[in-house]
């Protein structure tokens, strides 16, 4: 098995804690186009997944007026970045820990505001790259993200773990050949991460270093 030289993190549910951001942005973006179908408190349950999937999906929003919803959607979001997202306790201390490999921030969230997100959180000095969803043609759960960020890093997918909260970042990094690490404090839950066939599962983040330490037994101290 190759050796992990890069970790690639989602942001939403295993960096920061996001809900609060989403939850308004997700009533915003249906009230921009008259609808009600579901509260962004019953739709929580999906992030992590691309919002227009949801939109389209669960609340049978098509054509212009998905655009629309979307549109709305990542402009109150970017506007929220301050006041509702925060890093989970312990992740700066965990992410601080890990100088022996390559970081990447791979999110579906669009680009500009997850460095913003990252850099309110003090979290981006940390990250040699945030690949967002709108970098690549494709969006978690498609592995395309993961190949992006590998590509930019210099380092094969099969050298790479993929850090996330569900099902999707297990499915888009398995694609891509990296190891998947769930971790259980996010908006997934452990039983959707094991049914994606997740590899590693982790309580806390101060538990990450050392297992990556244990999966990369040449860079331990």
């Amino acid at each position: 098995m190759p050796r992990l030289r890069a970790v690639l993190f989602d942001i939403d549910g295993t960096l920061l804690d996001t809900r609060d951001a989403w939850v308004a942005a997700f009533d915003a973006g249906l009230a921009a186009i008259r609808k009600t179908s579901i509260s962004g408190a019953e739709a929580a349950q999906w992030i992590g997944t691309p919002i227009e999937v949801i939109y389209a999906e669960r609340c049978a929003v098509v054509g212009d007026e998905l655009t629309k919803a979307v549109r709305e959607f990542q402009r109150i979001e970017a506007e929220s970045v301050r006041d509702g997202m925060r890093a989970y306790p312990g992740v700066r201390e965990a992410i601080a820990s890990l100088v022996a490999w390559k970081l990447a921030a791979v999110t579906n969230k669009r680009r500009d505001t997850s460095i913003e997100a990252l850099r309110v959180s003090g979290l981006l000095p940390f990250f040699a790259l945030v690949l967002g969803g709108d970098s690549v043609p494709h969006k978690k759960p498609a592995p395309d993200p993961i190949f992006g960020a590998a590509s930019a890093l210099r380092v094969r997918p099969a050298e790479c773990a993929v850090v996330g909260d569900t099902e999707n970042d297990v499915v888009a990094g398995k694609a891509a050949g990296a190891r998947t690490i769930g971790v259980t404090w996010g908006y997934g839950t452990r039983a959707r991460l094991e049914a994606a066939g997740v590899d590693y599962l982790i309580e806390t983040p101060d538990a990450l270093a050392p297992l990556l330490r244990a999966l990369t037994p040449s860079t331990a101290a």
